[in-house]
């Protein structure tokens, strides 16, 4: 019925860095990124191969002939890699779904499989050559590897369509190795057996080539969750393209597929499948990709300007008579006056932990220069919440592996790894009436330091002034509020703001929940007077933009779910758990839903089996009884729910 906190450690599967069940009997080996912030003038990946941008994607602008290529050419150097072919719901799904966008991110090619992407490329007048299919791709580049002397694998599929598609490719390519096929059951990567059985079975074959046909986005995660296992392999998601092989599924005519009409005859083969996603949203979001399109386009047809040199962002003259407390009144100012040099006589005590790897960028184009996760904990004051439960808000438990707290150090560590850095250290700024956080768990002992705002007047623009300066100017911080539940990992986060390429870059969403994370150089913090009260959003945000490039990244859903009341923690807990065990959030704000989501229950409080805890916490000191009923609601430390009592959407505290 429930789960007791802090009972088990549940180790986690991040989708962006591999999976707890990976053997180690093959080292992973670092891999160069697939591109790297270049100037307009020059599209050029890291790998060599020219890209483009679409709707925030990086396409390689190149044939089909030219990546089977480089893909051989990469296998017999000796590297492995990740070939990702998105599509038209590809890209919609990568506007609402950060960890999906930061796998494509992190592939070694990515390449056009739907004609409107290209049609879109040639409206923005950044033409792609051609479509490349993977549903073509399994049998160039099987072609290419018979000739080369490569090896291929064939993972998933229908029952039977792998063995039918790997014979296909043989009688094409007499030459061809087939060096394994495993088609695990349906459910498999949520049954450890199951998936150890998959990782032996690849492990074993040591194929040069992996064809994955298990569908969008499963492929791509489960790729990303086992790729390590064979770093020197290359990796295609395929989707049905072993049933087109096998003869199973009729593919399109070439006529079909060359004037983009290969999803009008997947739809009269499955219509009921398939209506919803190509028509209902799949049509809407393609006129809408063409219409960004032709407005990227625009400026590309006219004469460009000389631009003009940016004002100066603070009047020196205001310094100390603008309004009394100090703080610089921003204005435009002739660019001939002299500006107020930045001070970097303080010392920068931060130790720079990178991996010997990263100053290559393996990782990223620039999160090798995170310095800090700074977590803000001014927003953390005496609510009601804090008052009932007598702790920081941010011990409050998330799961039943750890605190608010523990999952920000979790992402910290996580993201660290996903960076190339030894250790991201963590700044947790609280103010001087918030009570300190100390669920942080013994395993993160010299992660992180509680540090009190060193003035209660300085606002949040002020802080990080202040914290401006233990860093060089180059060096970024990762900023975000902490009394909030993320809903996506913190490095899919970070991967997507970095490829903003901003010197300010932050999230907003279009619901208007706030965000309250920013990847932040620290140069542009620089800008703001080192005394008097400063507030980003509404004071800082707007001077910096004037100077800098302040970047903002639209978000459909929520990133992470604020914590400031009672509904609030319950929500949020509701959603992240419903999306642990993969069931969507609740669209219809006037919907019920009475399937409970989560029940958590700390060491130290005590609760009978016959109790009912529906979406629920129990905190220690915590009681509730045989037959009481619990719902949406919190049991704080000495309250008590007695026999056949229910509580619903409320505090129990002590004497209530």
């Amino acid at each position: 019925m429930y789960r007791r906190y802090g009972e088990s450690a549940l180790e986690l599967q991040d989708a962006l860095d591999g999976s707890r069940s990976a053997p180690t009997t093959v080292a992973a080996r670092p891999r160069p990124p697939r591109r790297a912030k270049l100037p307009p003038s020059r599209p050029i990946s890291t790998s060599g191969l020219p890209t483009i941008k679409l709707h925030g994607i990086e396409l390689n602008a190149i044939t089909e002939a030219r990546c089977v290529e480089h893909v051989l050419d990469e296998l017999d150097a000796g590297n492995g890699g990740v070939l990702v072919t998105p599509n038209l719901d590809h890209l919609r799904r990568c506007a609402r779904d950060l960890t999906f966008n930061a796998l494509l991110d992190e592939a070694s090619i990515v390449v056009a499989d739907g004609m409107p992407l290209v049609w879109a490329s040639r409206i923005q007048r950044t033409p792609l050559p051609e479509r490349i299919a993977g549903s073509d791709l399994i049998s160039s580049l099987s072609a290419g590897a018979a000739r080369r002397g490569h090896t291929i694998f064939l993972l998933g599929g229908a029952p039977g369509t792998a063995e039918a598609a790997a014979k296909v490719l043989q009688e094409r390519n007499p030459n061809l190795k087939v060096a394994g096929i495993h088609c695990p059951p349906i459910g498999f990567e949520k049954n450890q057996d199951a998936m150890n059985a998959v990782i032996a079975a690849l492990v074993a074959a040591q194929p040069s080539i992996v064809f994955v046909a298990l569908g969008s986005p499963k492929q791509e995660y489960l790729i990303n969750r086992i790729r390590k296992v064979l770093p020197d392999a290359w990796w295609l998601g395929v989707g049905v393209s072993f049933s087109f092989l096998a003869g199973d599924v009729k593919r399109a005519p070439a006529w079909m597929r060359r004037t983009g009409l290969e999803w009008f005859h997947r739809l009269l083969q499955e219509p009921r499948r398939l209506f919803h996603r190509y028509i209902v949203v799949g049509l809407p979001f393609g006129l809408s990709l063409m219409s960004r399109a032709a407005w990227n386009g625009l400026p590309r047809m006219l004469p460009r300007r000389q631009s003009k040199p940016r004002p100066a962002l603070y009047d020196p003259a205001a310094n100390g008579n603008g309004n009394g407390n100090g703080q610089a009144i921003i204005k435009g100012r002739d660019a001939s006056k002299p500006l107020i040099a930045p001070d970097y006589s303080t010392p920068r005590p931060i130790e720079r932990h990178l991996a010997p790897h990263v100053a290559t960028g393996a990782h990223s184009r620039s999160l090798h220069r995170l310095r800090a996760l700074v977590l803000l904990g001014g927003s953390v004051r005496s609510t009601e919440l804090s008052a009932q439960i007598r702790r920081s808000l941010l011990d409050l438990p998330v799961d039943d592996t750890g605190s608010i707290f523990n999952h920000w150090l979790t992402h910290a560590t996580e993201l660290a790894r996903h960076a190339g850095l030894e250790q991201l250290p963590v700044r947790m700024m609280v103010n001087h009436t918030s009570p300190l956080p100390t669920s942080a768990a013994p395993r993160y002992d010299g992660t992180y330091r509680v540090e009190r705002d060193l003035s209660e007047y300085r606002g949040t623009g002020g802080v990080l002034r202040d914290l401006a300066a233990d860093y060089a100017d180059e060096d970024l911080i990762l900023v975000a509020n902490a009394a909030q539940i993320l809903m996506d990992p913190l490095a899919a986060i970070a991967t997507a703001l970095d490829r903003k390429h901003g010197d300010v870059s932050l999230v907003s969403h279009n619901d208007g929940t706030p965000s309250g994370v920013m990847l932040v150089s620290c140069k542009t913090l620089r800008l703001i007077p080192t005394s008097g009260y400063v507030d980003m959003k509404e004071q800082a945000l707007p001077a910096i933009a004037a100077r800098y490039d302040v970047s903002v990244m639209h978000r459909r859903r929520a990133t992470g779910l604020a914590v400031r009341t009672l509904t609030d923690y319950i929500s949020a807990l509701r959603q992240f758990h419903r999306r642990r065990q993969g069931n969507p959030a609740l669209s219809d704000p006037l919907a019920e839903d009475w399937r409970p989501a989560f029940a958590l229950v700390e060491e130290g409080a005590a609760v009978d089996p016959r109790a009912h805890v529906h979406d629920s916490v129990v905190l220690k000191g915590g009681i509730v009884e045989g037959g009481a009923v619990v719902v949406r609601s919190i049991i704080c430390p000495g309250g008590a729910v007695r026999k056949d009592r229910s509580a619903v959407d409320q505090f129990v505290s002590e004497g209530s």
